[in-house]
């Protein structure tokens, strides 16, 4: 049986029985959107955070007409941790409603690169206690990387449970059975402001800088985008041994 709902000054019912406190974070949100979040938990009671942060319990993310959500660090966090992505009608229909409304409807099922329900596996797996989606594999990045951006990546990667690989000396063959599997990770975005012909030559030494890496431990090349969509998907074999272009 259910504790009985406690009653706010300004009219909002919220369960007494103790359920885990409620951190909101916005995912490429309007000014609107974002003011409709701290209005709302100001409201609630809940906490809101500009940054993902491992305790946040709920992705607001601005979704389009068709409910597309833009694919976001802060997105693919909370794939990784099992947490709700939801609609902004999700904070409009509590407000509304004056108490919390169940959640399932308002989730995010598809996000602007065509993934689809990867927030409800996500949230699924988690509940279930299932193994990290990169358990098992290493990855060593090579260059072409913005460091920011490439610091983004090995955050996901360790979340995912996967390991970061930060030096050659680190890499060895792959040769011994039940050795963790290495992918040789090279970036597939072209630099910014690049024409196209050059785009094509920096894309091609990438790739076989890439590819003499793995070729001296008997690894695998992916491009970053595997990594995204893997998360995004939350399936590991999306694409696998592919070229990606996000």
């Amino acid at each position: 049986m259910a504790a009985p709902a406690t009653q706010q000054s300004n009219g909002w019912e919220a369960p007494s029985d103790g359920a885990k406190e409620w951190v909101l974070c916005g995912s490429a949100l309007s000014t609107e959107g974002r003011i409709l979040v701290v209005k709302f938990a100001s409201m609630c009671g809940a906490t809101v955070t500009k940054f993902w942060k491992p305790n946040v319990t709920r992705v607001i993310a601005a979704t389009d007409a068709q409910g597309v959500c833009t694919r976001t660090l802060k997105v693919l966090m909370a794939i990784l941790n099992g947490r709700w992505i939801l609609k902004i009608d999700w904070i409009k229909a509590c407000m509304e409603a004056m108490h919390p409304v169940n959640e399932e409807p308002y989730e995010v099922s598809l996000d602007n690169h065509g993934c689809c329900d990867g927030p409800k596996t996500g949230r699924l797996l988690a509940l279930n206690n299932a193994p990290k989606l990169f358990n098992g594999l290493k990855f060593y990045f090579t260059g072409g990387f913005v460091p920011e951006y490439e610091e983004d990546l090995c955050d996901l990667v360790m979340t995912a449970g996967g390991t970061v690989l930060t030096s050659k000396e680190e890499l060895v063959p792959q040769s011994c059975d039940g050795q963790a599997k290495i992918l040789v990770v090279y970036n597939l975005d072209p630099p910014q402001g690049s024409k196209v012909g050059e785009e094509v030559d920096i894309l091609w030494k990438r790739l076989t800088e890439a590819q003499d890496v793995a070729a001296n431990i008997g690894s695998q090349v992916i491009g970053h985008t595997w990594l995204l969509e893997s998360i995004a998907a939350c399936e590991k074999n999306v694409g696998e041994g592919k070229k990606i272009i996000s």
